[in-house]
């Protein structure tokens, strides 16, 4: 499917792993990912340790590694909803500084919120891991993410090649910080105070959301 502005739209399913393999070809134009996972898991930042990860999970979740930097993230296929962006090196969105790259997408994540009436949305244009977003990717702030009221709505990350950048995006429509919390080794009162008003939910339905952020999309 294409619409316009040039942009090829991929629905894409699988496991959770499988999906953070993908693999962008080395000539893509632009395209969008949406992104059907088939399970739950808690996936870890490229640096992190195997050990952030709770020996306990008992509930079929799994554990995957992504090939980007950040914190570990819960991926729930009823609570959150994962669109990936690709550009090439030769599109206009292409920006080589990795702090400005992602921060045109934040605008477009921004204008997609306030068409569904939640807003007004900050994009945020530096990396502040505070005190656990080393661990939590909802307990940082980077740049291109989207806040609201000082809580993450919309978190990024990217994988770049010399030739294509792959902006990874993920929001919560129903956020319980319990779910993110039995699943890592550290349970501390601390982090879960942290995490408690972390992220802010966008209560709306997986197509509106996809819709909202098509239209947004830079023509």
């Amino acid at each position: 499917m294409s619409i316009g502005g040039g942009w090829t739209i991929r629905r894409l399913g699988g496991s959770v792993g499988e999906l953070h393999d993908l693999n962008p070809g080395p000539d893509v134009d632009r395209e969008i990912w949406l992104m059907s996972p088939h399970n739950t898991a808690l996936v870890l930042g490229s640096a992190q340790p195997e050990e952030i990860a709770s020996s306990a999970i008992t509930d079929g979740s799994t554990v995957v590694r992504r090939r980007s930097a950040g914190g570990a993230v819960l991926v729930a296929p009823d609570h959150s909803v994962w669109v990936d962006v690709v550009i090439g090196c030769r599109d206009p969105l292409w920006d080589d500084d990795v702090n400005r790259a992602p921060l045109w997408l934040g605008e477009v994540w921004a204008a997609a919120l306030a068409s569904l009436g939640i807003g007004p949305g900050e994009v945020f244009d530096r990396y502040e891991p505070g005190p656990w977003g080393r661990l939590a990717c909802f307990a940082s702030r980077g740049p291109g993410e989207v806040l609201v009221s000082g809580a993450k709505a919309v978190g990024v990350t990217q994988r770049r090649t010399r030739t294509t950048a792959r902006f990874q995006t993920l929001l919560y429509r129903h956020w319980d910080p319990e779910e993110l919390l039995a699943r890592l080794a550290d349970s501390s009162a601390q982090l879960r105070n942290a995490l408690s008003s972390a992220a802010w939910p966008v209560e709306a339905q997986p197509a509106d959301i996809h819709a909202a952020f098509l239209a947004s999309l830079p023509r």
